[in-house]
């Protein structure tokens, strides 16, 4: 599966992010970046959260200059009031992009869209993926995890299925059952935190790290 963006340039974006991170100018002898349960509005907070971020990327710090959840969110709001997503935005917005200082190259980037429904299990891609019970539907596989859930507003009563996605390039702890349920632990905190900002009822997301739904590898 093809990644948003590229690795074109991301020496030289590292190099500005984790030098000038949210934080201010750090001093010599401080740790550069963000630390891990306080990027992108805290969504990665949770302990089992903060652990798969670390497992996923190998740091614990982090450059978030890149990252926007607060306009990713508010664009998401408008269609969520409308009912409709928007379809000239099938690539979803940038909702968080980490470099972890020190392994810039296994970035890790969160996207969430608006999309008409959530995808059914296709069973040609049983051996790469698993399915986990969290939303409308969750998924994930060594480098890719989405997290689909319905949201709806008490007023007006509408209401949108998004997709939140957490991407990244192969990392150290490589494919496997445990790494994509770090993936997929990931996408799944970025949507409990959209869905909290967004005010959605009912979206049905598991809480902590998702469990692998009936019939998929690596269910009890």
């Amino acid at each position: 599966m093809r990644m948003l963006v590229t690795r074109t340039g991301t020496a030289v974006a590292a190099a500005i992010v984790l030098a000038g991170c949210s934080t201010g100018t750090t001093e010599p002898g401080e740790p550069k970046g963000a630390a891990a349960a306080e990027v992108c509005g805290g969504f990665a907070g949770e302990a089992a959260t903060t652990a798969a971020l670390k497992a996923v990327t190998g740091a614990d710090r982090f450059g978030e200059g890149l990252s926007d959840p607060e306009k990713a969110v508010a664009a998401l709001r408008d269609a969520v009031r409308s009912g409709q997503a928007n379809p000239n935005r099938p690539q979803g917005y940038p909702y968080c992009r980490l470099l972890p200082a020190g392994h810039e190259e296994q970035d890790l980037q969160v996207v969430v869209k608006g999309v008409r429904a959530a995808p059914g299990r296709d069973a040609r891609l049983a051996d790469s993926t698993t399915w986990y019970a969290s939303g409308a539907q969750a998924l994930a596989t060594s480098g890719h995890a989405a997290v689909f859930f319905t949201c709806r507003l008490a007023s007006p009563a509408k209401g949108i299925v998004i997709g939140t996605e957490a991407r990244a390039y192969p990392g150290p702890e490589g494919d496997g059952a445990r790494r994509r349920t770090h993936l997929v632990t990931l996408a799944n905190a970025a949507a409990r935190q959209v869905s909290q900002d967004l005010g959605c009822l009912d979206d049905r997301l598991a809480p902590g790290v998702p469990a692998p739904a009936p019939s998929s590898p690596g269910a009890p």
